[in-house]
């Protein structure tokens, strides 16, 4: 069972980070890179994002040799020998992972020697991966080969892990517990405080993180961090609405130490985002940027997702994010999740 990590709202203010900019570089292919050890920073790499997969292609091949020396690591089947790849198709097909960017990841994988059996793709929702055209009725839960999981596969959640939330469980889900355990009071209370969690994430599997930013008034953005965390949980409707415990429980979640320490990297895909009307797909405030960004740290990436839908905002005369009202990095900052304030970006053309 993970134990619930306990937020103190009171620890310290957090500093806006209007007033520490970060430091954005100018990459190209001779660059030497900075050695995060060395200067305790969190580095995001910006690439190209298109139309096509040899767009993402040609930054994904340049970007990711830079990430492994700065962060002295090797993406191989030596140092990561299963690799589990989180999907965002909730909302798909108007917000959704990019398959080119998929195949460009997948391909890059392929030439550092891993095979299709080393490689699992998942997401909570069935429904989201048909829409998104990774899986089908007719080539069943496959796509190109590659294994893809989501909440209705039987090995999916794994009972012994799970984050235990005093919040109320939304009527859906105590309907569903009554059905469940209708004899069984005192289980039926227990299970509703129960957010069960991906087996992926606590077995072998190490894990990069596919996500698409979009607003959201309860989370501030809903991007990489809630992807991998309320984006894969069952009863993940219980916090959505929730300003405090919607943050805290991405906050939480994240800090599990099998999931944090597991983390190969994370991208958020500005190609096609979202500025306004959060938690459901509305066209009238879709955005597109050919640039996606790639960090270790998730919450660097929302921390970007922020500043670039907030620019937007102001832009269509929509009321600005205020940085001190999103508890997100706050609670991860608290939780030494890093501080994003620090986050400074590496800009490949």
């Amino acid at each position: 069972m993970v134990a619930l990590i306990v937020i103190s709202l009171f620890t310290f203010l957090f500093l806006q980070a209007e007033e520490s900019p970060s430091i954005y570089q100018r990459m190209d292919r001779n660059n030497s890179t900075d050695k995060i050890a060395e200067v305790n920073k969190d580095w995001a790499y910006s690439g190209v994002a298109g139309e096509t997969k040899s767009e993402y292609a040609s930054s994904i091949s340049r970007i990711l040799p830079v990430f492994e020396a700065d962060h002295a690591l090797q993406i191989s089947p030596n140092s990561f020998p299963l690799i589990a790849i989180k999907l965002d198709t909730y909302l798909a097909p108007g917000i959704q992972t990019s398959r080119n960017l998929l195949d460009s990841i997948l391909d890059w994988l392929n030439t550092r020697g891993y095979e299709k059996k080393d490689i699992v793709l998942f997401d909570r929702e069935k429904d989201g991966l048909k829409e998104a055209g990774f899986i089908s009725e007719e080539l069943g839960t496959l796509y190109n080969g590659y294994r893809v999981l989501h909440s209705l596969d039987e090995d999916y959640f794994m009972d012994g892990w799970f984050h235990d939330s005093p919040l109320p469980p939304t009527s859906f889900d105590r309907a569903k517990y009554i059905l469940k355990f209708p004899a069984e009071p005192k289980r039926r209370q227990l299970e509703e405080r129960k957010s069960y969690l991906p087996a992926l994430l606590f077995k072998d599997a190490f894990w990069i993180n596919l996500a698409v930013p979009m607003d959201d008034v309860f989370l501030g953005v809903d991007g990489a961090a809630a992807n991998i965390s309320l984006g894969s949980v069952n009863n993940y409707g219980r916090f959505l609405q929730k300003k405090t415990m919607a943050p805290a429980t991405v906050a939480e979640i994240m800090a599990i130490p099998e999931i944090w320490e597991k983390r190969i990297f994370s991208i958020l895909d500005f190609s096609n985002y979202q500025v306004a009307n959060g938690q459901r797909f509305d066209s009238k405030y879709t955005e597109k940027q050919n640039r996606f960004y790639l960090s270790r740290n998730p919450f660097s990436l929302d921390f970007i997702a922020w500043k670039t839908i907030n620019s937007m905002r102001e832009k269509r005369k929509l009321s600005r994010r205020e940085l001190n009202n999103s508890l997100l990095f706050r609670y991860a900052q608290e939780l030494g999740l890093g501080v994003v304030r620090n986050t400074q970006v590496k800009y490949f053309e």
